[in-house]
């Protein structure tokens, strides 16, 4: 009786194999890229540059588990730079810091000023005591350090003040420099506990949609909130900049217009300039971060249908507003015996699309899905829709598709039951 039992159940099994699966989109996550909706405006929409016409799918085995999550970007900074002209700096300039150690470099803002820094010329104070210059480490003019294969203009004048002496304030002066002569000074504080950290949920954005940014201030395990800071985000080509709003809650707001994208390509970089004060110490720091900035010229539809007699393979609704090569990128897990997900292939593909609703296929070799031994349910992960022709980021989702054989599962359960 067990006996037919078992080969009853068997039967059941292969017979499921041919079931069709059942496949869902998931809903976005709140740190997934999604356009809510598709421009109209092409004027902002350079030619694709494309030059491959030809579909592709490949596949490959993952061996690296990778879970699904924002993969964001954070920047740490313990330094700051001031814009100082020659008669500023003749009547000397005052630079906060909060640690012994520093490094400080003058600079002329244009190369090939032929502004001659001079380190016997360099005046020194440190909370209104004159330093010895003899006592300073690694004194060095932009001649020096460009012989040691660092890109600095040649109108600098660099040096590290001593790691022994603490210091609240230092002053610097240095004549000669002509009075409209613009120049910069670069603080960096390796020795600092004081750090500016800026952070971002994912490296991509769209235009006309929020871009939300965090900004800390700390010291070891203890944050600050900021009370003075200015932010702002700045183009390509560095040709437009907005103003990013602070919340005072450790974040910065803002967006890119839909009419603002720089025809320029690049990455769009955010910059915050803090100064802060905590009991008698001021804190200064300047930190930026760069990320994309795509229009909303293309998304998924929502629509996905599994390729018959494929092993897995999806054909998955694409919008597109303008012509073009596309890319979508997936990372597929399936399921071992024990009902966890592991691993299992990368895959890409990329299809020539016109203006309008299409497709793009998404395959699996079936020798990579054989060899692996996992089964339904299967999931996409960190699932991507790129331009290829104007390197844009149309779309991101961390868990987007599932896939399952609903009849598979309980022949399987069944099986083990009896």
């Amino acid at each position: 009786m067990k006996k037919l039992q078992l080969i009853a159940a068997l039967s059941l099994i292969s017979g499921s194999a041919l079931a069709a699966p059942s496949v869902e989109w998931l809903p976005p996550a709140n740190s997934d890229l999604v356009a809510s909706g598709l421009t109209a405006d092409l004027s902002q929409i350079p030619a694709s540059r494309h030059t491959e016409s030809s579909p592709i799918t490949f596949s490959w085995a993952m061996t690296v588990d990778r879970q699904p999550g924002p993969q964001g970007l954070s920047a740490d900074s313990r330094q700051y730079w001031v814009d100082v002209t020659g008669r500023t700096l003749a009547e000397g300039v005052d630079l906060p810091l909060t640690a012994p150690g520093a490094v400080i470099r003058v600079s002329a803002l244009d190369s090939g000023s032929q502004l001659q820094l001079d380190p016997a010329r360099l005046q020194l104070s440190v909370d209104r005591r004159t330093i010895d210059i003899a006592a300073l480490q690694d004194v060095s003019t932009g001649a020096m350090m460009q012989r040691q294969g660092m890109s600095v203009p040649e109108d600098t004048l660099a040096f590290r003040l001593p790691a022994d002496v603490d210091v609240a304030s230092l002053s610097v002066r240095h004549p000669g420099a002509g009075a409209d002569q613009a120049l910069v000074i670069h603080v960096f504080e390796p020795n600092s506990s004081w750090v500016a950290q800026m952070s971002a949920p994912r490296p991509n954005f769209l235009a006309g949609q929020p871009i939300e940014l965090g900004l800390v201030l700390s010291n070891g395990s203890h944050e600050f909130s900021i009370d003075n800071v200015d932010a702002m985000l700045v183009s390509p080509d560095a040709g437009q900049v907005w103003s990013l709003n602070h919340d005072g809650d450790r974040g910065l707001g803002g967006r890119v217009p839909l009419d603002g994208l720089s025809a320029a390509p690049g990455l769009y970089e955010a910059h915050a300039y803090i100064e802060q004060q905590v009991k008698d110490t001021v804190i200064r720091r300047d930190v930026k971060i760069a990320f994309s900035v795509a229009p909303p010229a293309g998304r998924f539809t929502g629509q996905v249908s599994q390729v018959a007699g494929s092993a897995l393979g999806l054909d998955l609704g694409v919008e597109v507003v303008t012509a073009g090569r596309y890319q979508v990128n997936g990372e597929i897990f399936g399921t071992n015996a024990f009902g966890q997900l592991q691993p299992l292939a990368l895959a890409q593909s990329a299809a020539l699309l016109e203006p309008g609703a299409g497709s793009i296929r998404l395959e699996l070799d079936p020798n990579v899905l054989k060899s692996s031994g996992l089964d339904a349910p299967f999931e996409v992960h960190n699932l991507q829709l790129l331009d290829q022709g104007r390197m844009y980021m149309l779309e991101e989702r961390q868990r987007a598709i599932v896939i399952q054989n609903e009849e598979r599962d309980q022949r399987r359960e069944f099986l083990i039951e009896r």
